[in-house]
């Protein structure tokens, strides 16, 4: 029960990259600039996370419209070759590929969602 509270008090407090004023002054007192060093390289650190947040965004709004680009080419190749097969005759090969392209993008698509849903990735769900 106790590693429990303890845990939600970490999820819950704050950790600052600048310390306290009268650390800094102390900082200062112990080498002169050296408070304004750590604040440059704390706006530093920042600047880089929000870099390092922003290009992980766009590389996953890249990542889902790549995917919704190729699902759309796999489903419209995989039905038409199954219509065009079934136009040339061979009906239960025309079908049987339609039939199996149409479930497995349904399959993607409801495994995808459902890690989504699961708060992951599938490489992270086992």
């Amino acid at each position: 029960m106790e590693a429990k509270e303890t845990t939600r008090r970490n999820k819950n407090s704050i950790s600052f990259l600048i310390p306290s004023p009268e650390l800094l002054s102390k900082y200062n007192e112990l080498m002169p600039g050296l408070a304004d060093r750590l604040i440059s390289q704390a706006e530093q650190q920042t600047a880089h996370r929000h870099y390092m947040e922003k290009k992980h965004l766009n590389a996953n709004i890249c990542k889902s419209i790549l995917g919704l680009i190729f699902g759309f080419l796999i489903g419209l190749l995989g039905v038409g070759g199954g219509m065009y097969l079934t136009y040339m005759g061979f009906n239960v090969i025309g079908i049987i590929f339609s039939s199996a392209t149409l479930v497995s993008l349904v399959m993607a698509f409801i495994y995808g969602s459902q890690s989504k849903k699961n708060g992951g990735s599938a490489s992270n769900n086992p």
